[in-house]
This record gives C-alpha cells, structure tokens and sequence, in this order.
C-alpha cells in the first residue's frame, strides 16, 4: 500500500506541475509558423497533435543556482526553431511488454504516469523555450521508408535500429560530424566509445534512450524472502563495497533454499509445496554472467573515436569468468528456467533471486503485496572494482537521415533534447524504479549505478560473434568450460572477418557532408 500512494503522490505531483506549465503558456496555436531566415522549414506536422503542449509567448524566467531543465541551456539562449516540428519515427517493438519506443518522446495526453508525464513536461518546456514541436510517427514505418528514399526532408530521426552496425549507411549521418558535445553527462559516454569504429558511428544514445536502459540484464529480489533470512545484512552496502559476487550469490542461495517436498531435488511448481529456489533465470542468463565478469566479444584496439574493432575472444581471463558462472549455475538452488516461471516465482515468493531486462520490473506493478529490490549483476570477484551490464535487442538508439539536410539545427535540436531529457525525464525514471516497480529509495541508487555502467559489445549487437555467443550457456550449463580455448579459436576467425567486412563498408561509406 505504501508503494503505491507514493506512486500516486508522484503522478499527481508531476500532473500538478505539467498543468502549471502548460497554464503559463499561450494556448493559441497557429497552423502556420514565421521561420527563421537560417532555419529549413520544410519539416512538417502532419501526426498526433496535442494541445496539452500549446505554444508560449510569455518571457521565460532565469533561473538562479543548479540548473533544473526548465532554464535555456548555457550558451544556447540565443536559440529559436521558429516552430519547426521535430517529428521521429519511433518503434512500438513489444507493446504487451512495455517497450514503447515511441513514449520516450512523445505521449498524447497526460496519464497520471510519472514517467509518461514527465516526457510530456519535457515537450511543453522545449516548445516554451526554443518555439518548437516534438512529434511521432509509430505507424510502423512505411511512411517513413517512402519518406527517406524520396529525400524529402520530413523526418529528423528513427529509433527503428537495434542493430547500430547494420544500420551504417549513405542514408544516415556519421553523428560525430555534429556539432555536438558527446562528453557531457546527457551522453551516453561509452555507447560511443564502444561502438565508434575508424571514426564513424551513425546512431547515438542519450538520457532520452530509455529503452536502452530498460533492456539492461540485472538482478532484483524479493524483500521479504530476503528478510526472512537476512534482515541484517544490508546488501546493498555489500554492492556500495564492492562485496556483490557470484561467492556471495553462492552463500545466499545456500541458507534460503528450501526442498519443501523432500525428494533431494531443488525446482519450481506453482503448488503450495514449491521449493525455495535461491536464484532462477533464462537460458540468456550465462551471456550476462559471462559480460558480468568483464568479458567480452569483440572490444577496441584502443578507447578513441578512431580505434577498431578486434575480436577479443581468446581473452585469458574467459575462462577464469566462465568457470566462476558455472560454478554458480551448477549451485544447487539455481535454476535455469522459462521467463513465465521466474515471474510467478517472484510473485509468490517462491525464489530469492530473479535476472531479466529491467524492463520486466514493470510486469509486477499490480502485484500490491509484493516488494522488489534492485540490484546490478554481480561481479566474479572484488578485483572488478566495478560492475557490468550490456542492454539486450531491446534497445533502440536514435539514428539521423541525410535527408534532412540542415545539420546545424539537428545538433542544436539534438542536444537540447538530451540535456532537457537528462534534467526533466531521467530524474522521473529514476524514481518510477523507486516507487512503482521497487520497494525502496536504495533501488533507485541501483538503477543509476546499473544505468552508468551500461558497456556495449559491437560483437553482440554486429552479431559478430554469434555462434560463440549461442555456445556460451552449453559451457557453462553443461560444464563443458575445457572447450573454451578450442571454441575461442575455432569461432575466433568468423568473428574477425566480420569485422574486417564492417570496416570495409565504414570505408565505403562518404561522411564529407
């Protein structure tokens, strides 16, 4: 009960705030804009018009001390869209399981959803401050092809694009031409340090990428299971030092398992005499322990814009981090199982420990009795001294058509979107981890560790390594780690010549816009 009147407290506080906006604005709209002289107007406005974002005249204040997002960007004051619409084409990939796409950019009213309304804040304040519109198009893409092969100059950008790799082309922009300033806090600093290769990257990942950060591998727990047996170890103090490993995984699966049944065996049924499972999860969880530790596919010869890719499978410590993982899947209390089993075994109680994408949080909201802590993957050993996540083929980045061709607006658009993203919306994901899919202000401490560690292994998302990647859980399920150094090399050169395919499409590719 309390999760959820903080849960109400934070929408209403949002919708007050939302409403206080947009009241302070002009609600006259105007079909037709006055340009900028400087400024391309071919854009148009043709999808999901909303008036809970109508345009302002009203002077906007300064404001004094730490900037809070409703304030123009430092050395941006002098920026004016002259009402262009920055219209997106935005996926819905999975919507019975929450990854709108489309949402991190535009909603159509608001819910009463912190984060919903939130983005819809974001909007109104840009539109305040800049005189422009934020809109989408989820249609499902045919629009937008039709609209990229005629060159017409409709749409600013495309989330349609897991494959960051894949999408290199002619048809989009290299995002390091941009006037753009990747290295502040509103980037994703590693997405572009893992990612670019011989200077060329042609997506990009900010804090209005929050599907990339939903579709992170994490661990989360069921408090009261926890607290049955451990109430007096603060676990998450065991992360702040660095104690969060796959030994300490071990030694809590060992005092909360329970075989209630007494046949010797540890596994999941929805009876009353279920086992106590001490840690479930899917077959993906082995490649997740496997990045946990540090590894990874294919890594960069050296960490600047203009390193390479190379295969990075024959890594020495791989088979160090593979034996620790399945040291810890053949724990008795684990159990590798199918996503619907380890989402009732965390409603009923019934496990200790659950990893999945983060986003999966979401399908417990309606579960009043139910509290959920989050915690990052552990770390093989303390030696890390630091944690590991990679988002899965959830994620979607931002790309950038070379049809629209006005490259000084798309950096200033770009960034003011990520800066007010980052102080507007970021904020608000945070505490919707907090308050309605977790149970305590120490997760939303987890989230923004879990979400500023987030790597990328070009290996995973290029398919690089694909054949490596689907032999990673028979090693460590079927303890057959003594084939690592046969099946490094062996897969090792299939890697490494799709990497030397990749640059030679890079070379190909003409970034002298």
């Amino acid at each position: 009960m309390a999760k959820k009147l903080l849960t109400v407290f934070l929408s209403v506080a949002m919708l007050l705030s939302v409403v206080i906006f947009a009241v302070s604005c002009n609600s006259a709209k105007s079909d037709t804009t006055t340009q900028k002289d400087t400024v391309d107007t071919t854009t148009t406005q043709e999808t999901k018009v909303t008036d809970d974002t109508s345009s302002t005249t009203e002077e906007v204040t300064e404001t004094k001390g730490e900037p809070n997002g409703r304030e123009k960007l430092e050395g941006y004051e002098d920026v004016d869209f002259g009402g262009l619409t920055f219209l997106i084409n935005a996926t819905v990939s999975d919507p019975a399981e929450g990854w709108h796409d489309d949402k991190n950019f535009w909603v159509e009213s608001v819910t009463g959803n912190a984060l919903d309304d939130a983005v819809i804040d974001r909007n109104a304040v840009m539109k305040q401050l800049y005189n422009c519109e934020i809109m989408v198009d989820s249609s499902g893409g045919s629009a937008y092809s039709a609209s990229i092969a005629s060159g017409e100059q409709k749409y600013i950008g495309t989330t349609a694009a897991y494959s960051v790799l894949s999408i290199a082309s002619d048809s989009y922009y290299n995002v390091l031409k941009f006037d753009v300033d990747f290295s502040q806090p509103w980037w994703d600093q590693n997405f572009f340090n893992d990612l670019t290769c011989d200077g060329k990257l042609f997506a990009m990942c900010g804090a209005f990428s929050l599907c990339a950060k939903k579709a992170v591998w994490i661990t989360y727990y069921n408090k009261d299971v926890y607290d049955s047996k451990f109430e007096d170890i603060d676990i998450y103090q065991m992360v702040r030092d660095y104690e969060w490993t796959f030994d300490a995984m071990i030694d809590f699966i060992d005092k909360i398992k329970y075989d209630a049944n007494g046949d010797s065996t540890y596994s999941y049924s929805d009876g009353s005499d279920s086992d106590i499972l001490g840690y479930m999860s899917t077959a993906h969880n082995p490649r997740y322990l496997y990045f946990a530790g540090g590894r990874r596919y294919v890594v960069k010869n050296e960490n600047t814009y203009d390193g390479y890719f190379v295969a990075a499978l024959n890594d020495a410590k791989g088979i160090d981090t593979l034996e620790a993982a399945a040291k810890l899947a053949k724990t008795e209390g684990y159990l590798q199982t199918g996503y619907s089993s380890c989402d009732k075994a965390m409603m009923n109680g019934t496990t200790l420990f659950v990893s999945n994408v983060m986003g999966q949080l979401e399908v417990y909201e309606s579960a009043e009795s139910l509290r959920i802590g989050i915690l990052p993957m552990p770390m093989v050993s303390a030696d890390q001294q630091r944690y590991y996540h990679l988002p899965d083929n959830h994620s979607t980045f931002l790309s950038i058509p070379t049809s629209y061709e006005n490259m000084e607006v798309i950096a200033q658009f770009l960034t003011l979107f990520a800066y007010h993203s980052y102080k507007l919306v970021y904020p608000a994901f945070l505490n919707t981890y907090k308050y309605t899919y977790a149970s305590d202000e120490e997760s939303g401490e987890m989230v923004d560790l879990i979400t500023n560690s987030i790597s990328y292994d070009p290996g995973y998302i290029g398919s690089m390594a694909v054949d490596f990647d689907g032999y990673i859980a028979t090693m460590v399920m079927d303890n057959k780690i003594g084939n690592y150094v046969s099946a490094a090399t062996r897969y090792s050169k299939a890697c490494t010549d799709k990497i030397a395919a990749y640059r030679e499409k890079l070379a190909s590719i003409d970034d002298n816009y």
